[in-house]
């Protein structure tokens, strides 16, 4: 089964995915609903988490497709041309490893902003724009997915830059060296 057959979405239309780690966020979920009527040519995989997808179960069409939890990341990741998300340490391992370009929303109350630190490391880097929560504003933002979307060429380089920054193999680099630590 393909990622779009999975989520029920059209392979061959842009794909925004949606998500605020695995509780959802409601400051990206409430930005979300007003953009809705903005991205009109784009489809919506939108995570929103569990405790929030009574709210945001309505606004599921034939292009926004509205789930309270992803086990299939990959499949979601493999399906998006463009991720609109927090900047989690994992959430920010799992895009580079994709390769998946990023508008990221640092959560404020993270410890120490690491949120901010991380996702200005993207956006040094090429991979991702960064919009403070304060700052959020559907209408605003809606116009930043539709010029990115609509800009191959940005997007390609965005991917290119995610994917330099990514470690795929980062679990069986620590692994050989902790295994040469202790046999040696």
């Amino acid at each position: 089964m393909t990622a779009a057959q999975l989520f029920d979405l059209n392979a061959d239309k842009k794909t925004l995915f949606i998500f605020g780690g695995s509780q959802g966020s409601e400051a990206l979920n409430k930005c979300t609903k007003g953009m809705i009527n903005y991205l009109n040519d784009i489809q919506l995989l939108w995570q929103t988490g569990k405790s929030n997808i009574d709210k945001y179960e309505q606004f599921e069409t034939d292009s926004v497709r509205v789930v309270p939890f992803i086990d299939d990341m990959k499949s979601a990741y493999a399906l998006s041309d463009l991720s609109f998300s927090r900047a989690g340490a994992l959430t920010i391992a799992e895009l580079t490893s994709c390769g998946l370009p990023s508008i990221l929303v640092p959560l404020p109350s993270a410890a120490a902003d690491h949120q901010t630190h991380n996702g200005q490391s993207m956006v040094d880097a090429g991979a991702a724009e960064l919009i403070p929560e304060a700052e959020l504003d559907s209408k605003k933002t809606s116009e930043k997915i539709v010029s990115l979307m609509n800009d191959e060429n940005a997007l390609n380089k965005m991917t290119s830059k995610s994917k330099q920054l990514g470690k795929p193999n980062a679990v069986n680099v620590i692994v050989d060296q902790i295994m040469e630590k202790v046999i040696a």
